[in-house]
């Protein structure tokens, strides 16, 4: 279904697939003409690594776009809280209301306007495990991911840093960028493997202030349909 391309983001999430479930940031100091030493590299994600180990809760307003192969864009906009280990909260604006929250267990994408909610393992809702990890709070960059140093970018905050990020275990890319100063994630790029690109814009970011448990907490509305997601490995009919 559509709505889980977004938790592979998350991502995030998170940012969140990675996106802002990473809660990267970046180092100062690359030109966008001079390549990074693989050295560079290194640093940049030991520190990425550094900043995700001491963030516990990350909050953020996002504004996203997809656009398709086929010429199509759709925009949309949202907050998203998170907090380890795994837990998330997606609510999207309306007209395109969407609520996507996670409770470290299972995943629920509740669409209002067709009065249905999806659940499914939080396990489930990625195409690998590394953004998984990365949820639960063990993840590990240079152990999980083929990173790729890739050009700075401007953006309404200024100067981004950006990494190229594919699971080791197969699934789909991600460029993030992150602001040099702050160590905060800016924006996520995800490319499947069709060419569509899901892109994130995160603002008002603020870092490891207290969440309400409540936020990740999800009760059906009542006269709303639940629909399980097949069990592993079921053929679809």
């Amino acid at each position: 279904m559509r709505s889980l391309r977004h938790l592979e983001l998350s991502t995030i999430g998170c940012g969140l697939g990675l996106t802002i479930l990473t809660l990267f940031g970046g180092v100062a100091g690359w030109s966008a003409t001079t390549a990074p030493e693989p050295a560079g590299l290194a640093r940049l994600l030991n520190r990425i690594q550094t900043h995700y180990q001491s963030t516990h809760t990350l909050s953020a307003d996002f504004a996203e776009e997809i656009a398709g192969i086929s010429g199509n864009r759709a925009l949309r906009s949202g907050h998203v809280d998170y907090q380890k280990p795994g837990r998330f909260r997606w609510e999207f604006n309306p007209p395109h209301r969407e609520t996507i929250v996670s409770d470290g267990h299972q995943v629920y994408d509740y669409q209002p306007d067709l009065q249905q909610v999806l659940e499914m393992p939080l396990a489930r809702a990625f195409q690998s495990a590394a953004p998984v990890a990365f949820l639960l709070g063990f993840g590990n960059l240079q152990r999980d991911f083929n990173a790729t140093m890739m050009p700075p970018i401007e953006d309404q905050s200024g100067r981004l840093l950006q990494v190229a990020l594919v699971p080791k275990g197969g699934g789909q890319r991600l460029v993030l960028g992150v602001g040099p100063n702050s160590y905060d994630l800016r924006t996520v790029t995800l490319t499947d493997g069709l060419g569509n690109k899901t892109s994130l814009v995160f603002t008002n970011v603020h870092r490891n202030r207290p969440l309400a448990a409540s936020l990740f907490q999800f009760t059906v509305p009542p006269g709303t349909d639940i629909i399980a997601a097949p069990a592993a490995g079921a053929t679809p009919r």
